[in-house]
């Protein structure tokens, strides 16, 4: 049973007890509630379908100041966009991250290689391809409060033709995420892995079609 006729099945509980207090006139509240409830759920459709294709996560930092600060970024991030591609059942087969470091450390032109090669590497269908452009957990470095702020161009890439066949009238889609103001950690570094876990889940979501109820109502990135 899905969420809306659980909540639904709880309306008409709640109402029929009610009805011995306050009369039929609850009547008119319990068809407008119950309505709402069933209605059909907002589908969000993939943008790309990568069903049954393998895919390799490349994530590229240019930028020398962001790569020094969050050394673990390129790598954190490709393994969380995976993950989400991987519990939605999204694609087929996905590079491990320790394959991706692997070939990093045994090829010295790997950073060099364009986005086409390193999908050739791997013998991968399609290469989902993340730049990184900002990543951020303050707004200022010496501010006690975090503001989480990440910005991305994502593109999808086909190592066979090294044409990028997503999207298709833009260099890439532009994805940016923050962290909403109240989310707080409890352990030291957790709030990187929050805007991590909470950007990679945001790039995921273009490749799978979900529920708009699936999202939380408040989620911890935005």
């Amino acid at each position: 049973m899905n969420r809306r006729w659980q909540r639904a099945a709880v309306v008409l509980m709640l109402v029929t007890a009610g009805m011995a207090l306050a009369g039929c006139n609850i009547l008119g509240f319990f068809a407008a509630e119950t309505a709402r409830l069933v209605t059909p759920e907002e589908t969000i459709e993939a943008q790309y379908d990568l069903h049954g294709r393998s895919v390799l996560v490349l994530v590229d930092t240019k930028d020398a100041a962001l790569a020094s600060d969050y050394p673990r970024l390129e790598s954190a991030m490709s393994e969380a966009v995976g993950k989400v591609l991987a519990e939605h059942q999204a694609c087929g087969p996905i590079v491990p991250v320790r394959s991706l470091e692997a070939a990093r450390q045994a090829e010295v032109h790997f950073d060099d290689w364009s986005v086409a090669q390193a999908g050739k590497y791997f013998n991968v269908d399609i290469v989902l391809h993340i730049e990184m452009f900002e990543f951020r957990l303050k707004d200022n470095p010496n501010s006690t409060v975090y503001e989480g702020y990440a910005e991305a161009a994502v593109r999808l890439v086909s190592p066979e033709t090294g044409q990028q066949v997503w999207p298709v009238i833009s260099d890439a889609r532009s994805i940016s995420a923050e962290t909403q103001p109240d989310v707080e950690a409890e352990q030291t570094g957790q709030q990187e892995a929050i805007l991590i876990d909470g950007f990679a889940d945001k790039i995921a979501r273009l490749f799978f079609t979900y529920n708009k109820e699936d999202i939380p109502m408040r989620p911890k990135v935005k």
